[in-house]
Order: structure tokens, then sequence, then C-alpha cells
């Protein structure tokens, strides 16, 4: 039985077209389980035969009635029935009430809407469309945040949704509403979460994007997966900036788009009446006290070199260089210093990562980068292994000196530079 978080991404997914398999591999269930869920074509709680004659079937009108004021509590109710009489166990009390429970917290996240105090909080998102450039449409995208509490919202053309077109977007707010959040909220973009599970409970994010974060000093947080309610407000931003500031209209430059949507935002956005608030957003935010970012000199953003992974394994950054796993020799590869530490990239996969050298010419490996590879030589001949020193198809490490075995072992353990 599965919960109505994960019956949700499944049908999330499956209406976008998502093959059960592709959902099964994406959200890590089994295929029989995404079937068995696609042919319901719904979610209901469970619930146990209801068999006649049960010892807490007379307290049932009761328990429903009683469940939510006592806030679902089963021990609460066990022992009120008790004093009616009820002579059954506390387990049944316990089951009946799940489900109860389930469908009220079920309800409530339909219904409620998720308000934040003034200064707490801003959602950050892109958004995609099609407008007329000098005569011929033109997909753009939107660069938008959305302040939580006043509902200001900052709008910015980007050519991409690369990390930094999206930390510029950032600081480009930062400038138009005068300072920043204490928190931001996003839809786990690849672009600055690498890794993370269901419950969020353990996130990996860009170390690129997290050093950003602490140089301004705001915390990211994200949105549930396929939870897209969660970040409502930028999500109706996006659309109220393409039904509103956009449709209809050409412009001859993507700097004179730039320009209008500079005046839309202050002139239209700002004045209107939101429909939630019924308040003017420019008069909210009289209210809403942001940290200031003004001073502060922009974020040095570092280029994310491509490299080219050597025969030998080894990717060089600054003069030193890095082991990578064996499979990635001869692809191109993206370097990311910060923080003390060089992390590889791959397609957009992090394979390496290893404390980056204080000085210049080192070699820093990682053994298991080699393992493989002294494996392969160890199932060779003493013949083979000696054709090892001679370039040819397939090799790695040239200029390879035929060593004793124990040697490499003592190799992976550190012992030879």
């Amino acid at each position: 039985m599965i919960g109505y978080e994960l019956w949700a991404a499944i049908d999330t997914l499956k209406k976008r077209g998502w093959s059960n398999k592709a959902i099964a591999r994406d959200l890590r269930i089994h295929v029989q389980t995404v079937r068995k869920y696609v042919r319901r074509g719904g979610w209901q709680p469970y619930r146990r035969d209801q068999k006649p004659g049960r010892l807490l079937d007379p307290y049932g009108d009761y328990l429903r009635e009683r469940a939510e004021a006592v806030g679902f509590n089963g021990q609460v109710l066990f022992q009120e029935i008790r004093e009616q009489g009820y002579t059954g166990c506390y387990e049944n009390v316990k089951r009946f009430v799940r489900p109860l429970r389930a469908e009220h917290q079920r309800l409530a996240e339909a219904t409620v809407r998720y308000e934040t105090a003034p200064g707490r909080q801003a959602q950050v998102d892109w958004g995609t469309t099609a407008v007329e450039i000098a005569g011929r449409r033109v997909r753009i995208r939107l660069f938008v945040m959305v302040l939580g509490y006043s509902r200001r919202i900052y709008v910015r053309i980007c050519e991409d949704e690369k990390l930094s077109s999206l930390l510029r977007g950032h600081e480009a707010a930062f400038d138009w509403f005068g300072g920043r959040t204490e928190q931001i909220l996003y839809d786990n973009p690849r672009t600055i979460v690498l890794k993370r599970d269901w419950e969020g409970k353990h996130i990996e994010f860009h170390p690129q994007f997290l050093d950003f974060a602490r140089y301004y000093g705001f915390r990211p947080r994200l949105c549930r997966p396929y939870r897209a309610r969660t970040k409502g407000k930028v999500e109706n931003g996006i659309k109220y900036v393409k039904g509103n500031a956009l449709v209809g209209r050409c412009f001859t430059s993507l700097e004179t788009l730039q320009a209008y949507l500079d005046r839309w935002m202050i002139e239209v956005a700002d004045e209107r009446i939101h429909g939630t608030t019924h308040e003017r957003p420019r008069e909210r935010f009289k209210k809403e006290p942001l940290v200031s970012t003004s001073g502060r000199p922009p974020y040095r953003l570092e280029e994310e070199p491509l490299r080219v992974v050597a025969n030998d394994l080894l990717v060089t950054f600054a003069t030193n260089r890095y082991s990578v796993p064996l499979r990635y020799v001869g692809k191109t590869v993206t370097v990311l210093a910060g923080s003390g530490r060089l992390e590889i990239f791959c397609q957009g996969h992090r394979i390496a990562s290893h404390p980056q050298a204080m000085g210049k010419n080192e070699v820093i490996r990682d053994p298991a980068h080699y393992r493989p590879l002294w494996g392969a030589l160890r199932r060779q001949s003493p013949r083979e292994q000696a054709t090892l020193s001679t370039p040819g198809p397939g090799y790695f490490l040239p200029e390879v000196e035929v060593r004793d075995l124990a040697t490499y072992e003592a190799f992976l353990q550190g012992g030879v530079p």
C-alpha cells in the first residue's frame, strides 16, 4: 500500500506521457506497483473489510465524530470507548482511526494555502514561451522570482537555464527588490540539486550554488518531488507574465523586450489588486523587510572549464592533476572548484570529488579509480603484461614500467607517489 504523495507522483508522470517502466525507475519502485495504481485510476486509503458483529461496530459513529476533536489520537479514543463498555483491544481502534487521519490530511493539503511571513520566503522558477522578435517567433526563457508575502514579481529574459544564468537572475532580482528574503524555494532543478531522496532528508546541492547561497546569506529550500503546488506563487506568477505581459505582443529585440518587462513590473504587476491578498503588491511590499544586498560586490562566478580525460585517468586543472574512473578516459568533463574541493562532472553527473590541491604540479588520485585497471593487469600473463609498455589500442597508462603486482597494491594504499 502506497501513500497519497507517491500515488500523486505516479499520476503526474503518467499524465506527462511517461511509460510505466520509466516511472518505476524514476521513483525507485517496482513496475508492477505502477501498473497496479495506474489501472485503479485513483488513490484510496487502505480500509480493512468490515465484518459484521465486530466489537468496535457499536462505537464507529462516535469515533468518526470524535476523532478530529482529539487530533486523531487513537489512545485517547480507546480510553473513551472503554468507559462506554468497549472490551476489544487498542490495535483495532488504531486501525480504525488511521484512514480517518489520512483523509483529513489529504483534504487539508488540498484546501489550505501556504502563506509566509513578511520577508520570510521568495520562490524561483523557470518559464518558457515563444514571442515575436523582429518578425519571427523566438523561444525565450524567463527567470521569475516572486516574494511570498507581498507577491511582487521580478522577470528576466535569459538565453539558457544554466547555473550561471540562474545565479545572475538572482542577483538582478536582489537589486530590483533592494534585498533578499531569508529563504528561497525551488522545484529541484538539476542545475542546483545533484542528488536527493524522496523525503528530502539527504540533499546534495551543487557546490557552486551552495557557495552562492552562503555568499548572500539565504537558505535554499526544495519542494517535495512532483509537488508543484508547493511553489504555487511563482507558478501563478509565470502564468501571469505569459497571459498579461507577453500575450499578443511583438518586439524588435530582446533588449526592448526586457525594457518593456521592466516597465510592466512597475506599472502593471505592482499596481494590480492581487486575487489572493486583495491588496496591491506595492503596498504590501512596504511591510516586507528584506535583508539588504547593496554594497556587496557581485558574486564571482567561476566559469566551468571543460577538460578531456587523459589516458592516465587524470584531468588537469590549475597546474594540478586529478583522477577520474577508468570509463571516462577520452571523454569531455566539467571541472568545478570551490570551498576547498574540486568536483568533476560528466553530462551533469558528478564522477569524482577531491580535496583541492594547494600547491602546484600535484597529482591527486583516488585508488578506487585504478582498481579495474590493476585487476585487468593481474589477469594478464607475464608476456601480456610486458606488452603494456608498448602503446597500442586500449592503452591507458603511457610509458608504464612493468613492476611486481605488490607494487600496485602499495599504490592503491597510497604508498607509491
